[in-house]
């Protein structure tokens, strides 16, 4: 018979981890669009317009993403009688 204490544990470091994951996805994802979006091409610096518009893709990107997922969340609790 399982120890229900370690099982939730267990539970609990797999949610963290999978968390974990979707933030390293998610920033990979970001990086890989502003930086194809913004720099033109790679020196040694980036210049002022580069570096405004890294600033304000991120922040689009990071507003998007929580609207997507508190439009799930919503249809989640729609769907599921809440």
């Amino acid at each position: 018979m399982a120890n229900p204490e370690v099982s939730a544990q267990m539970q609990e470091f797999i949610q963290r981890e999978s968390q974990m994951a979707q933030v390293q996805q998610m920033i990979a994802t970001l990086t890989d669009v502003c930086w194809d979006k913004c720099v033109s091409s790679p020196g040694t610096y980036l210049s002022s317009k580069e570096t405004t518009c890294l600033e304000n893709c991120t922040k689009r990107f990071v507003e998007v993403t929580q609207f997507i997922m508190q439009r799930a969340a919503h249809k989640a609790g729609e769907s599921s009688g809440f």
